[in-house]
């Protein structure tokens, strides 16, 4: 990566935040289940609250508490924009999970047509932190991952991840429209095989590295601690159980990237005995 990277132009931006607490198991990070829609690849899976960003998302700028853009986009290597992405992180958890980390208490019930109002794009973020006199909190966030979906499929996501602390004496409330159900995990509960969960590979990954911390700041400073935070892209491949991804650590990453980079998902994961796979024009 360098200061001046773009998302590809067929990927749409956008922000998740894992918020953190401490549990009687340990950590716990907040989890909530995607309603089930048709064609949707992650519908149904467990996910990390986030979305999209919003153009307006850049007005909120003066109604945070933090970094200033500069700052965010030397961290996020981008040439500006990078306080947009804080900001959805936020904003996105709010119309989700209901949970809103701002500079001081808040009344939730009181602000609940807010959150609506932000999810159909009635207002924006600036018009919410005006109208109610709020600050975004953005200086608990510490960014922990960069992933971009992998090439040839009809959605591809540029999305950038932080984690934070769960702000104290809110209770998360699941929107029904995105989120039709929320739980608060350890990780090892969520990666646990029995409970069945769908988990996507960004997912799988971000909860395995939460698992060697026993607390919520212990994650968290990790996380900020971090020297720099790679962009992983995925690949389209042929697998045992039919077209899935291979990650970047594994073995056949580089040779599926070299002979399929549009994403065809045609190249197999593994080799076999008889397969006749054509390295270039004169090696087979």
């Amino acid at each position: 990566m360098t200061a001046a990277y773009q998302a590809p132009k067929d990927a749409r931006t956008a922000a998740s935040l894992l918020l953190l607490r401490d549990g009687l198991q340990g950590l716990e990070v907040l989890m909530m289940q995607r309603a089930e829609r048709t064609g949707d690849m992650r519908s149904g899976a467990a996910v990390f609250p986030g979305g999209q960003l919003d153009q307006r998302d850049r007005a909120a700028h003066d109604h945070c508490l933090g970094p200033d853009d500069a700052t965010a986009s030397h961290q996020l290597g981008l040439a500006e924009g990078g306080l947009d992405y804080l900001v959805a992180a936020v904003r996105e958890t709010f119309e989700e999970a209901g949970l809103l980390i701002v500079d001081g208490p808040v009344d939730l019930q009181a602000l609940q047509p807010w959150r609506k109002r932000l999810q159909t794009g009635e207002a924006g973020a600036a018009d919410f932190c005006a109208a109610k006199g709020l600050k975004l909190d953005l200086r608990g966030l510490a960014y922990c991952g960069h992933w971009l979906t992998a090439p040839g499929l009809p959605k591809r996501f540029d999305t950038r991840f932080f984690v934070a602390l769960a702000p104290v004496g809110q209770h998360a409330d699941a929107d029904r429209e995105e989120a039709v159900a929320l739980m608060w995990l350890t990780p090892r509960q969520a990666l646990e095989p029995a409970l069945a969960l769908k988990l996507l590979p960004v997912t799988r990954v971000l909860l395995q590295d939460l698992l060697p911390h026993d607390t919520a700041a212990s994650a968290v400073a990790a996380a900020r601690a971090l020297p720099q935070v790679p962009l992983v892209m995925p690949r389209r491949a042929v697998t045992a159980r039919g077209v899935g991804v291979v990650l970047p650590h594994e073995l056949p990453y580089a040779e599926i990237s070299r002979l399929d980079p549009e994403g065809r998902g045609d190249m197999h994961s593994t080799l076999l005995a008889g397969r006749v796979v054509r390295l270039s024009a004169k090696v087979v």
